[in-house]
């Protein structure tokens, strides 16, 4: 096996046990996040390269790992001239300069769009075209136009421009001056501010000298530009991400700075935040934001412990005859396992959990049977040299982005998309046939160990680059690759991102790596968190207009009741169920029951079909034991043509009885 490479070894570290907690008085093992710990490998030494997508010119600096999967990826990628959402602003870059404003969300019957506005422009004198990327990590970005180069970061209400050498730019307005170094203007009924250290803005003309900064903003109603302004500080954020999974919470803190600025989040966060939140608010998209002065925020959720396993040990006997019965007949005849990076990773997570329940049920020789079915097919994705072969379950290194990426590849997967809903089903079933085969594991373990960095190395490495899809400020991934949309990346499976991170934690732990699996943990937390508050249960108080208690899609700038496939309600909540991990029981049961019986009776409703129809029985029986006898009844009944082809009758039964009596 390849030797791990690592840039600095961690001293101590705790060891986490990633089962299901359990109803003892000990809480679970506290961990933080290593400093610079590094989980990867060489890809050099294990995979092809090969730049399978055309994604056209990158616009980054040589050093720059290109920032897929980001809110601001298309500064990087594609023809230019799109927005990026910096909430609760937009940003466009184009043409040697830029326009900002300030988003101002507005609801119907089926989404809440909060469109990019270009209420203030700004053009850099001898500069040109759309600028490089010169430095990109999770929370934010610099772009480099000419002399300027520009920072934005999610969760930080501004703008900023600093000259790299002495600079003039031309203003699309004139702001006036209200103190030193301080200017507003109103553009639409909204006012703007300016804050200039190092120069001067004089009418529709903004001069700065070199190392000279100017911070442009939208003003909170209420507040006094010069007192936001001096909240602001001078300088541009340079956002860290640290986290702590401690007890039966996981924390984020997102440190901005060494001196206060603004720090905008959620109103539901203000009170458990101890920052000074009197900066006035911002509607969203996702509700109001308040802003709050500090260097620092943090944050805590629901701590999630990853799980591969449903708890069995109290099944009836007829639970149990029944259960055996589907069991036979899932696994009777040759499975349908497709070739592609979604589908074929989806057929051995369905694999994996009958694997699983066989085990449980002690029918052993079944168990062997699936397995050595689900080993054969590992040993073909994991086999690093398939590539130079054959055109499908196999995996090259694409030197260019700096990624893994699968072959046959499906929903757009060659210029990044979907990463983590696909890695994830494979790394779930990776662990589940590792943990049974340590000889297999050995064997799978080098490529599977890449596919887990291309979505979640816990730092950036000279091969890929930290946490590729999830962003700690949002609390979610984003799905998109290169985000060639006006309206921002976006996320439709939240579940799916869910099971990633489940799937990166159990397969990091078995591999004996506490720390990378203790990141994956706090990711599966965060997503979790937001998967109820985004998608399953969000507050649209604020929205009366919308008429959904779920979302489908969430967009930098707008959410959905929607989906890419489909338009059928049942479509619309089941891609935010689907696949329905052990470790999904957690979350699900946090959501209010009020709102899951009302989310089932819009998925079962006019309108829709039956798809999803084995996850909508999955949900329900989480409520509370009488749901889950219900949902048992009818999913045994349940059309086998109503069943997901990443689950299975014995997997839908297993969790439904898991959660009986």
């Amino acid at each position: 096996m390849t030797p791990r490479v690592r840039r600095l070894a961690v001293a101590a570290v705790v060891m986490l046990s990633v089962t299901a907690c359990g109803d003892g008085d000990a809480s679970p093992t506290a961990i933080s996040s290593p400093p610079e710990e590094v989980g990867g490998v060489i890809h050099s030494q294990i995979l092809a390269e090969r730049s399978i997508g055309d994604l056209g010119a990158i616009r980054v600096a040589d050093d720059v790992i290109p920032p897929t999967n980001r809110w601001y990826s298309s500064l990087a990628f594609g023809d230019g001239c799109l927005p990026v959402y910096p909430r609760p602003l937009s940003v466009t870059a184009c043409d040697g300069g830029f326009s900002m404003g300030l988003t101002v969300p507005v609801a119907s019957t089926n989404a809440i769009i909060a469109a990019a506005k270009d209420d203030v422009r700004v053009t850099f004198d001898g500069a040109q075209g759309l600028g490089a990327v010169t430095r990109a990590d999770s929370v934010g970005v610099a772009l480099t136009m000419g002399p300027a180069t520009l920072t934005m970061a999610q969760g930080w209400p501004a703008v900023a421009i600093d000259a790299d050498e002495a600079l003039t730019a031309s203003l699309s307005v004139a702001f006036d001056a209200v103190s030193d170094g301080v200017g507003t203007v109103t553009v639409a009924g909204t006012e703007y501010g300016i804050v200039v250290t190092g120069g001067i803005f004089d009418g529709e003309s903004l001069s700065l000298e070199q190392g000279g900064t100017a911070l442009l903003f939208a003003v909170p109603t209420g507040v006094d530009v010069a007192v936001f302004a001096k909240a602001l500080g001078s300088t541009a954020p340079s956002g860290h991400v640290s986290w702590v999974l401690d007890g039966y919470a996981a924390t984020t803190t997102v440190t901005y700075s060494d001196a206060p600025t603004v720090i905008l989040m959620p109103e539901s966060r203000v009170d458990s935040s101890g920052l000074t939140c009197d900066l006035g608010t911002f509607a969203t998209i996702d509700g109001t934001y308040a802003a709050c002065s500090g260097s620092a925020v943090s944050w805590d959720v629901p701590r999630v412990s990853p799980s591969d396993t449903l708890s069995l040990d109290s099944l009836t006997t007829d639970e149990k005859q029944t259960l055996i019965a589907a069991l036979e007949s899932d696994a009777a005849g040759d499975p349908i396992l497709p070739g592609d990076t979604y589908f074929g990773p989806k057929a051995l997570y369905r694999l994996a959990n009958l694997v699983q329940v066989a085990d449980a049920l002690g029918e052993t020789v079944v168990a062997d049977h699936l397995a050595a079915q689900l080993a054969e097919q590992l040993k073909k994705w994991a086999n690093p040299d398939a590539c130079a072969v054959r055109d499908e379950k196999c995996f090259v290194f694409d030197s260019v982005v700096r990624g893994v990426v699968g072959l046959a590849t499906s929903f757009g997967s060659e210029d990044f998309n979907d990463h983590q809903f696909h890695y994830g089903y494979l790394l779930y079933a990776a662990s589940v046939a590792g943990a049974r085969d340590s000889e297999l594991l050995a064997d799978i373990g080098p490529v599977m160990d890449l596919v887990a960095d291309d979505i979640a190395s816990p730092v950036t490495t000279p091969d890929f680059p930290q946490w590729r899809t999830f962003d700690p400020v949002a609390g979610h991934s984003w799905a998109s690759g290169t985000v060639p949309f006006a309206d921002g990346n976006n996320q439709e499976s939240s579940s799916e991102a869910v099971a990633a991170w489940n799937g990166v934690a159990l397969w990091r732990s078995l591999r004996g790596e506490a720390d990378a699996a203790a990141a994956a943990e706090w990711m599966l937390s965060a997503e979790a968190e937001a998967a109820r508050r985004l998608y399953l249960a969000p507050d649209v108080s604020d929205f009366p207009e919308f008429t959904h208690d779920t979302v489908g899609i969430e967009w930098g700038s707008k959410r959905d009741f929607a989906t890419w496939f489909s338009a059928e309600p049942n479509a619309v909540i089941g891609i935010q169920l689907i696949p329905s991990p052990p470790a999904a029981i957690d979350y699900y049961r946090l959501v209010p029951s009020t709102t899951v019986a009302s989310t089932i009776d819009a998925a079962t409703g006019e309108g829709s079909g039956s798809q999803f129809s084995d996850y909508l029985l999955m949900y329900a029986a989480t409520q509370s034991p009488a749901e889950a006898d219900a949902a048992w009844d009818t999913a045994i009944a349940l059309s086998a043509e109503d069943i997901d082809d990443g689950n299975s009758r014995t997997y839908m039964l297993a969790w439904i009885a898991s959660l009986r009596g």
